[in-house]
């Protein structure tokens, strides 16, 4: 899968976003079958992959800066990393909601996030 934020260094959050849902899956049932290798499986199952984009119900967001001027998005390493939203990664129902939590009202400021 590509994923901009990680191709430019930007995001690391998905450990996993080099290899092919196959190959996950593989490495995935190898490790399960090693851990578990001394005790008694009756069957082991087929695994069952999920989509290659859009897959996460959650994501790691920052508020910062100041109220007058609050940054929302990404932080790696310390640094803001932008207002990107559009994460190959995360569902398409997430990015919805959180364009409509950036409409938050606060008395302290007269504008959007």
């Amino acid at each position: 899968m590509q994923c901009a934020l990680y191709d430019a260094g930007r995001c690391r959050s998905c450990q996993w976003i080099t290899q092919s849902v196959n190959e996950q899956l593989s490495a995935k049932t190898a490790d399960l079958h090693r851990l578990l290798a001394g005790l008694p499986v009756e069957q082991w199952r087929t695994p069952i992959g999920g989509p290659e984009q859009h897959f996460r119900n959650k994501a790691k967001m920052v508020v910062s800066g100041s109220v007058e001027k609050p940054l929302f998005g990404m932080l790696h390493r310390g640094r803001y990393a932008g207002r990107s939203l559009r994460l190959p990664v995360v569902s398409r129902l997430f990015c919805p909601r959180i364009q409509r939590a950036k409409t938050f009202y606060c008395p302290c400021r007269t504008h959007a996030l």
